[in-house]
């Protein structure tokens, strides 16, 4: 192999023989005066006269000048050719050493001068490929394509470009990229001409890889009957796939990039901005939500129900780059989830919404008057003389009154009020945005004149007078259940005074407003003078009867010797924002005890510590709970949050991150109170919990054979898939430890097992369990403390 620097070993294009050597300065003048002496002239002419030395010695001069001249530019030739000679060697470094192909041709296409690429592009000797044609090279039917790119680049005399496969040469074909011009000094003839060589053979493989793989994706996609969208966050805009679902509008611009507004704008109006603050969310952090639902406009001009799941791509430096959007047409199964959720929350004899329904509903509700600061009415009705006429006339004739009640009530009131049926003759309607106290009134008065009617029931007119109880939110009660017991008590109040006219519940708001200000005060100073006590019951093992823990429990005494329950001041305590502080006091009391009794030789005890939604919702609650641990000295291990199911269930999203933050920290966290609400199982699996607490009310409900120990056998099977401790609280008696056990209950809690107790009360109890050595075991479980 020649060395393609040395200069003496080059093959240069076109030309198989070695160029000569450049001559050295010295060799050149002595071939120069050679040459000058054989053309000097002999004469026969007589010697010229002999000069005047004067004139003779100007002869020298002008000689000597004329001859440091002649040298002067004999040395600027050399230098001038040996800079030529660099630029010729660099030029073909360049030509010979790039990794494109270069060629020149003839007219007829044939190869006049290649370099090294070039032949090894074409697997042939460069002295094989001069005076070959080029298509000798090509694939037969790729011929054609060189033939047109040649045509049109005499036609226009315009760089040309073409794309074409090499012959195959030991199973493999190559594809190239053909760039040519004229030969600048040939433009006019349209004579020879030039061309590139790139070999795009890899990415015309990764061109088909991806074309495969689309095809593969879009045959799984209508399979899978879903459909895929990309979201670029930097640049806003949408690309539909073209396997995007086909009943879609979207189908028409598969592949054709929009904006995100245009894309959104084919969405339910009331979804929009839901989908872009969920998009919106996605890019900034990452994280849920990953699923979102949304109507979108179809082709027959109704909407479709998706689900979209939301994956990030990443570019190279770990950022967000794009958004993947994977959505299913699930409007079937929504509709029919809807139909049954219809059917479950739904009276079925007049279509209202149904006690199940009113209570989240009206929640919501109250929850919106809550943020915009607006008020909101709840009207209690009961029809008068009902029960005579279903006892009179049958149950046929008292339904239908019933469902006409319901029309009258529904034509009553506005599209945004909810009306709703709790059972037997009692309705329940909550008014949105009133204004004032006389907005309820004259919606009442509305209501108790379409229902005063008689009613044509069974060829006859029926009257049954109602009577309707107002209360005010935020005037009477900050919760729908309150709210709707004190329109209750002034529904009574108005059958009492005249059946047919409508009361508010006004003793009631200056009872509550007395009381409730008497908290107030009373927590400020509770909180002030360190009026609060904890004190600790015991969770017990079922199966080895060993103390596996305590539950903080706090109270607040009076003094007079009562004491004021939680469910009371615990409320109050967090309208008036002071759950903060007391929450950070109990916690680090909870801590300071349980230095004390480690101090005492007591072995490390788990201790459960209750936390209210409004505290686990606070921007400082974990800065809290982390600085309380850190000046506490205690393992993180030992200490359980007690949640309930509305506090994690509120924002499940939220409810994850902060969970996932506990645990960083090393704290447990348990679910308070479970089996009452209306908690989604698919949402409770995705949370990081450590135990699950059964309601006292299914514990207690034991005995009754009704449906708690299914209720509670399906949670104990629930928390052990999930591998989560089951503990049943509220245990009093015996039959129920047994029933807990049985139904396979890990752990149990309750005054039959251990009674609240102070810290030092604790402590002598839990010796007393501790086996001594050489003395006898613990009382068995169940043994009355």
């Amino acid at each position: 192999m020649t060395d393609p620097h040395d200069s003496e070993n080059r093959t240069y294009p076109g030309d198989p023989n070695t160029p000569p050597r450049a001559p050295s300065r010295e060799e050149t003048s002595a071939r120069l005066r050679r040459e000058a002496e054989a053309r000097l002239p002999t004469s026969d002419a007589p010697a010229p006269p002999a000069l005047a030395p004067e004139e003779a010695e100007r002869l020298i001069h002008e000689l000597q000048v004329h001859q440091i001249e002649l040298e002067l530019q004999n040395d600027e030739l050399l230098r001038t050719q040996e800079a030529l000679e660099t630029a010729r060697s660099r030029y073909f470094d360049l030509y010979d050493l790039a990794p494109i192909g270069y060629l020149t041709l003839t007219e007829e296409g044939m190869i006049r001068e290649a370099n090294l690429a070039a032949a090894t592009l074409l697997e042939t000797p460069r002295v094989g490929l001069v005076g070959r044609p080029l298509t000798r090279f090509i694939l037969p039917e790729d011929q054609d394509i060189l033939y047109g790119c040649r045509h049109r680049l005499r036609a226009t005399r315009e760089p040309q470009s073409c794309e074409l496969r090499l012959r195959k040469t030991q199973g493999i074909g190559r594809w190239i990229r053909v760039d040519s011009c004229l030969e600048p000094h040939r433009m006019g003839n349209q004579g020879h001409w030039r061309a590139t060589l790139s070999d795009i053979t890899a990415s015309k493989e990764g061109e088909q890889r991806l074309l495969d793989a689309q095809a593969r994706l879009k045959r799984v996609a209508g399979i899978a009957d879903v459909g895929f969208l990309e979201w670029n966050p930097r640049t806003g805009t949408v690309l539909l796939q073209p396997a995007v679902h086909s009943s879609t509008s979207d189908a028409q611009d598969a592949a054709a990039p929009q904006t995100l507004d245009a894309w959104l704008a084919r969405l339910h109006p009331e979804d929009r901005e839901a989908v872009r603050t969920a998009f919106a969310r996605f890019a900034t952090d990452g994280e849920a939500p990953h699923e979102i639902h949304y109507r979108q406009h179809s082709e027959k001009g109704d909407y479709l129900w998706f689900a979209a799941y939301l994956e990030p791509i990443m570019d190279d430096r770990g950022r967000l780059d794009r958004v993947l959007i994977v959505h299913q047409d699930v409007t079937q199964r929504k509709e029919s989830e809807e139909r049954a959720l219809h059917l479950v929350q739904h009276d079925p004899l007049t279509g209202l919404p149904g006690r199940s329904l009113l209570a989240p509903m009206a929640a919501q509700m109250l929850a919106g008057a809550g943020r915009a600061g607006k008020r909101l009415a709840v009207l209690f009705v009961d029809l008068d003389r009902f029960k005579a006429i279903n006892d009179d006339f049958g149950h046929a004739v008292g339904d239908e009154v019933l469902r006409q009640t319901a029309q009258r009530l529904r034509a009553s009131f506005r599209a945004d009020d909810l009306v709703a049926r709790l059972g037997g003759d009692e309705f329940v309607i909550v008014l949105a945005n009133i204004r004032d106290e006389d907005d309820a009134a004259t919606a009442a008065g509305t209501a108790v004149a379409a229902l005063s009617r008689p009613y044509p029931v069974a060829e006859q007119e029926l009257t049954c007078l109602p009577s309707i109880g107002i209360s005010l939110y935020p005037d009477d009660a900050a919760t729908i259940d309150a709210l709707i017991k004190c329109a209750d008590l002034a529904m009574y109040h108005a059958k009492q005074v005249s059946p047919g006219q409508f009361q508010f519940a006004t003793a009631a708001l200056e009872r509550q407003s007395r009381a409730v200000a008497a908290l107030k005060d009373g927590l400020r100073e509770a909180m002030s003078h360190n009026g609060f006590r904890l004190l600790y019951q015991p969770a017990l093992d079922l199966r080895s009867g060993a103390v596996i823990g305590v539950e903080a429990l706090l109270r607040w005494p009076q003094a007079d010797g009562s004491e004021i329950a939680p469910l009371v001041f615990l409320p109050i305590a967090e309208s008036i924002g002071l759950i903060h502080d007391l929450g950070a006091w109990v916690l680090r009391e909870v801590l300071r005890q349980h230095r004390a009794w480690l101090t005492e030789g007591l072995p490390p005890i788990a201790v459960t510590v209750n936390v209210s939604a409004r505290q686990f919702r606070h921007q400082s609650f974990l800065q809290r709970i982390t600085d309380a641990l850190h000046d506490g000295g205690v393992d993180p291990a030992l200490v359980s949050l007690a949640l309930g199911e509305a506090t994690l269930l509120q924002d499940t999203s939220t409810s994850r991150r902060l969970l996932d933050k506990l645990h960083a920290l090393g704290v447990r966290v348990a679910l308070d109170d479970f089996g009452l609400g209306s908690s989604c199982l698919g949402e409770i699996k995705d949370l990081p919990l450590d135990a699950l607490e059964i309601n006292r009310t299914l514990v207690q409900g034991l005995d009754d054979g009704a449906r708690a120990p299914t209720i509670v056998e399906t949670i104990v099977r629930l928390g052990h898939a999930l591998q989560i401790k089951v503990t049943a609280i509220g245990v009093e008696t015996e039959a129920e430890l047994g029933a807990v056990r049985d139904l396979g209950c890990d752990r149990a809690q309750g005054f039959y097992l251990g009674k609240p107790m102070t810290g030092d009360e604790l402590a002598d109890w839990y010796r007393r369990r501790l086996p001594a050595p050489g003395s006898d075991p613990p009382p068995p479980l169940g043994s009355p403390p």
